[in-house]
C-alpha cells in the first residue's frame, strides 16, 4: 500500500465522520429539541422531602475561651485550654513587721512647750540607734525623725514628754514622757498666762527690742543649760575674731579620711568659751543638728540663723560619750 491509498483512505475516512456527525444534528434539531428529559414532577418530590436546616445560633465569644487563644496565644487547635491548677507553695508564713515603740527608739531629753503657740515648741531627742547621726536632735512639731525611723513624726510637744504620729494611719499615736534624768535638770519649761518672758525664752522670734528682757546679765548656767547674757552676746558678736583667735584654737576632726567635726585643740582658761563650757579636746559635731565640720562653717550658720534661733543645742563629742551643751540667746 503506497502512500497514495493511505492518503485516499484517510480522505474517505474523515469524510465518513464529518458525514455522520452532520446527519445526528439534523436528527437532533428535527427530532429531540422540543422533548423535554428533566421529570419535574420527580424533582419537585425530592426537594420537597428534604428537611429545611436550622437557623444557627448568636452565640457570644468569650474572651478567655475563644478570643485569647486565637488572637493573643495563636492557638487555632480548637482544643480547649489547658486547666493551670494554682500551687500553693509550702513553707513558713511570712510574718508582719513587728511594732516598735518609739520610746524603744528614742529618749525625750527636753521640751520647750508653748500651749499658746504649738508650732513654735520645740524638744530634743535623743536616739538610741547608732545609725542616726547625731544621736541628739531638735524637732519641731510636724517634723519627721531622721532615716531609718521616717515614719515617725513629731505630732504634739505637750509640757511632760512628746506625742507622735505615724505614717500607718491605722497606728495610734504614741507618747514617751520626759526622760526622768531631764525632769530632775528641770529641763521643762511651759508658759503661765500672760507670761511673756516664757514666751521669748521658747522660740526665737527675732526680736531685738530692750527693756528688761535684754538685761546686760552675765552668762549663768542654771538646771545644766546656759544663758547667755546680753554682755556676753555683744562681745562675741563685736570682737568673735579676736576670741577666737586669742581664746580658742580648732582643727578639722577627719575619721576615715572624711570631716567629722571640729576639735578644740585649745581652750583658754577663763576665756568667754571657757565660761560658755567649751572644753579642750571637745569636738563639736552639730548645731541644732546641722553637722559642721570648721570653725568658718559653725560661725556662718550662727550668724544666718541668729534671727531664727533663742535655743541653741550643740552636739559635742567629749571623752569619747556625746552629750549635748544648750544655750540660750541674751534675748530670753
Amino acid at each position: 500500500m503506497n502512500v497514495a491509498t493511505i492518503k485516499t483512505l484517510a480522505y474517505l475516512s474523515s469524510f465518513a465522520c464529518l458525514s455522520a456527525m452532520a446527519y445526528s444534528g439534523y436528527d437532533y434539531y428535527e427530532n429531540d429539541r422540543g422533548v423535554s428529559h428533566f421529570d419535574s414532577q420527580r424533582a419537585g418530590m425530592v426537594l420537597n422531602g428534604v428537611t429545611p436546616p436550622k437557623a444557627p445560633k448568636r452565640v457570644a465569644l468569650d474572651y478567655k475561651r475563644d478570643i485569647s487563644p486565637a488572637v493573643v496565644a495563636f492557638d487555632w487547635t480548637g482544643e480547649p485550654p489547658a486547666v493551670v491548677e494554682d500551687v500553693v507553695k509550702s513553707g513558713a508564713v511570712e510574718e508582719a513587721a513587728p511594732v516598735i515603740p518609739v520610746e524603744s527608739i528614742v529618749e525625750v531629753i527636753m521640751v520647750l512647750a508653748e500651749p499658746r503657740n504649738p508650732a513654735d515648741s520645740v524638744c530634743s531627742l535623743r536616739f538610741s540607734d547608732s545609725a542616726v547621726v547625731p544621736q541628739e536632735q531638735l524637732f519641731s512639731v510636724g517634723s519627721p525623725l531622721p532615716a531609718p525611723h521616717a515614719h515617725v513624726a513629731v505630732l504634739n510637744i505637750l509640757p511632760d514628754g512628746v506625742e507622735f504620729s505615724f505614717a500607718d494611719e491605722e497606728r495610734p499615736t504614741e507618747v514617751v514622757a520626759l526622760s526622768l534624768r531631764s525632769q530632775a535638770e528641770g529641763l521643762i519649761r511651759t508658759l503661765g498666762p500672760g507670761d511673756v518672758i516664757a514666751r521669748r525664752t521658747l522660740i526665737g522670734s527675732g526680736s531685738r527690742s530692750g527693756g528688761q528682757d535684754a538685761a546686760a546679765l552675765l552668762t549663768e548656767r542654771r538646771n545644766g543649760q546656759f544663758y547667755i547674757g546680753s554682755d556676753d552676746a555683744k562681745q562675741f558678736a563685736d570682737d568673735y575674731q579676736q576670741i577666737l583667735s586669742r581664746d580658742v584654737k580648732t582643727k578639722t576632726r577627719f575619721v576615715d579620711g572624711k570631716r567629722s567635726g571640729v576639735e578644740l585643740t585649745e581652750v583658754r582658761e577663763g576665756s568667754i568659751a571657757a565660761r560658755h563650757g567649751a572644753q579642750s579636746g571637745d569636738v563639736v559635731i552639730s548645731i541644732n543638728g546641722n553637722a559642721v565640720n570648721s570653725q568658718q562653717e559653725a560661725i556662718a550658720f550662727a550668724k544666718n540663723n541668729s534671727e531664727r534661733y533663742n535655743v541653741w543645742e550643740v552636739e559635742v563629742l567629749r571623752l569619747g560619750r556625746i552629750e549635748t551643751i544648750i544655750y540660750h540667746s541674751s534675748n530670753d
